[in-house]
């Protein structure tokens, strides 16, 4: 987990930068679409860092009365960082219809160049830590920042096209434009962000197929049962498993309780995922 904040840490710097950069050069050329640009790398700093403060918090160790961990704080933290940005795609949305008509000095496009180059690096760094640590967070934040690189190029190409806008008269609108689409995509990534979250918190099944194999080869050679269903309900960084197995009919049930508890020991001590809640129930109908 430290590598995976001290990763996230170093891609908040760049997003800081980026964002520092894109706001003074949308500032002194007057393009709204580069300033609404600039906030959306903002969120994205925003974002990192509440995501290194939930990432800390949800790593504590589980205890008698929260036995599923801190886990949920992450969906906590998420879903404030959706809220954040829902209020500023909406104060975007609205400031892109006011904005003035202007054509920008093409030494802006040098910014935008320097902009970019910055946000490849960092993404490719990303891909590469992700590579290693497969953090889900991570995850996350290579989207965001391909998103918000391509939010980039969309002003880049804004201000290209309003340097003809004194001869083309319908390019005079393409910074308007580029602002919408840019509020817009802050807006609905926020809004998949909430809605996500608000799932998780509610406790969502994970269907992962890879994990489900996992789980069936450690129960392997545990005895003779047979495996009905499998259900694995995410809370963070932990797991609740319901598992329903079937067993002869003619085994005692002090037996079966044996085969529950090697199974639940078994499911428990697995190092690739995180489990500390299993629920075995059993079908002695099985022949």
């Amino acid at each position: 987990m430290k590598e995976e904040r001290k990763t996230i840490f170093i891609g908040s710097i760049f997003n800081f930068i980026v964002s520092s950069i894109k706001m003074i050069g949308g500032i002194t050329f007057g393009v709204n679409s580069l300033i609404t640009d600039s906030i959306y790398t903002f969120c994205d700093f925003v974002t990192d860092i509440i995501a290194i403060v939930g990432s800390k918090l949800a790593g504590k160790r589980p205890n008698k009365f929260h036995p599923f961990g801190f886990g949920r704080v992450e969906y906590l933290t998420n879903l404030f960082i959706g809220l954040l940005m829902v209020i500023v795609s909406s104060i975007l949305l609205y400031n892109s219809f006011i904005s003035d008509y202007e054509i920008p000095d093409k030494t802006i496009l040098i910014i935008l160049l320097i902009a970019i180059t910055i946000k490849i690096i960092m993404i490719t760094f990303l891909k590469i830590s992700n590579k290693k640590i497969k953090s889900q967070p991570l995850t996350k934040g290579i989207e965001e920042s391909t998103i918000d690189l391509i939010s980039t190029i969309l002003v880049t190409i804004a201000v290209i096209l309003l340097q003809f806008s004194d001869k083309i008269f319908v390019f005079r609108y393409c910074d308007v434009v580029a602002s919408l689409i840019i509020s817009i995509m802050i807006f609905r990534t926020s809004w998949q962000l909430i809605k996500n979250n608000i799932l998780n918190l509610l406790g969502t099944v994970d269907l992962n197929e890879q994990l489900n194999d996992s789980i069936k080869a450690e129960l392997t050679g545990l005895g003779n049962f047979e495996i009905y269903k499998i259900e694995l309900i995410k809370y963070g960084r932990y797991y609740k498993v319901h598992l329903v197995i079937g067993l002869d009919g003619d085994i005692t049930l002090k037996k079966a309780k044996k085969v529950q508890q090697k199974i639940i020991g078994t499911l428990k001590q697995m190092k690739n995922i995180k489990i500390k809640v299993v629920n075995v129930d059993l079908d002695l109908r099985h022949n």
